[in-house]
């Protein structure tokens, strides 16, 4: 009961943040014509049954990205959501849970203006959260930000930027400092996320929050690419003692662009054996009227779990998923 009324403290003191600085309050839709872009997340399907008896495929929403984003692009412009989101497929253990919390919010501006957001949010939880656990060694005082390529370059030696264009060398160099073989079928992509889980991840915002900025192009997502080079998305990650919380864009503005990514990640999903997620056209056109725009994705129990010291996310849950099976 305790975690449960901590996570209902949590939510108001959110709300109350966002709607004291002017943002608007969304409730979008959890019965929606496409779940989402990402290649490796999975969702839930379910069927509306019309009187005439034919069906309509319909999913349960990974995020509400989109339907904000339609939102964005009719004229909304500071937008905040605290949704409930589904992921299927294995989401299951310590740090995930099928069906979860994620708070969305948006402003005018770029990924620079919502880094700025989140510093004053955390710090703003730090004062105000009765259950804020304290450890000797972290401080929620200040924010660091530090680039995805010096964090390579920190905690495994590796020069990122020149991995991305020399295939030979970030397979060599990565194969060194894993001191393991790497497989001949992996991707770029592959030996990043090899390095990052081992090396990288389980270092960052260990003294204070941390934000990691600017990921290679190829991991752009729904980001805007930062010119001039256009070899980094301006993207960036949320990271408090190891755990990955939040992650955020200057958020792609061009629907023909758009429509390529989600073509591209599809692609993707057909190689690997999973089915391609429906094009949500409204969607595609909103992306094209949106103004330049901010935004990040938060997972809620994950952000009580380091602001209350927990280690399984169940915990704030009423009744989670699996359990029978945990005890």
């Amino acid at each position: 009961m305790l975690r449960l009324q901590q996570k209902r403290q949590l939510i108001n003191l959110i709300r109350e943040f966002f709607t004291d600085r002017d943002f608007f309050e969304l409730e979008t839709p959890l019965l929606v014509p496409a779940p989402g872009m990402e290649v490796h997340l999975h969702s839930f399907t379910t069927k509306y049954v019309r009187h005439d008896g034919s069906e309509e495929v319909l999913y349960l929403p990974t995020s509400p990205e989109f339907a904000i984003k339609k939102a964005l692009g009719a004229g909304f412009e500071k937008v905040f959501e605290i949704a409930r989101v589904f992921r299927n497929h294995g989401e299951l253990g310590p740090q995930h849970h099928p069906e979860f919390t994620m708070l969305e919010w948006y402003r005018p501006g770029s990924y620079t203006h919502v880094m700025n957001d989140v510093a004053d949010l955390l710090q703003y939880l730090s004062e105000a959260f009765d259950a804020l656990h304290h450890e000797p060694d972290f401080s929620w005082t200040g924010i660091r930000r530090t680039s995805i390529q010096d964090c390579f370059q920190t905690y495994a030696e590796l020069d990122l930027q020149r991995g991305m264009t020399d295939a030979e060398h970030w397979r060599a160099a990565a194969a060194d400092v894993l001191g393991e073989k790497i497989p001949g079928d992996d991707t770029f992509e592959d030996i990043f996320f090899r390095v990052w889980l081992k090396l990288i991840e389980p270092r960052l915002g260990r003294s204070n929050p941390e934000i990691v900025f600017d990921y290679p192009a190829s991991m752009a997502a729904l980001s805007k690419l930062k010119s001039p080079e256009n070899i980094w998305a301006e993207r960036f990650e949320l990271y408090i003692k190891g755990i990955e919380i939040g992650n955020a864009f200057s958020e792609l503005t061009d629907s023909n662009e758009q429509f390529k990514r989600i073509e591209d990640a599809n692609s993707e999903r057909e190689e690997l054996g999973y089915p391609p997620h429906p094009i949500d056209s409204d969607f595609i056109q909103a992306v094209g009227k949106m103004p330049p725009t901010g935004g990040i994705a938060i997972g809620v129990e994950r952000l009580l779990m380091v602001l209350t010291g927990e280690s399984d996310i169940h915990e704030f849950f009423l009744y989670p998923l699996g359990e029978v099976r945990r005890k």
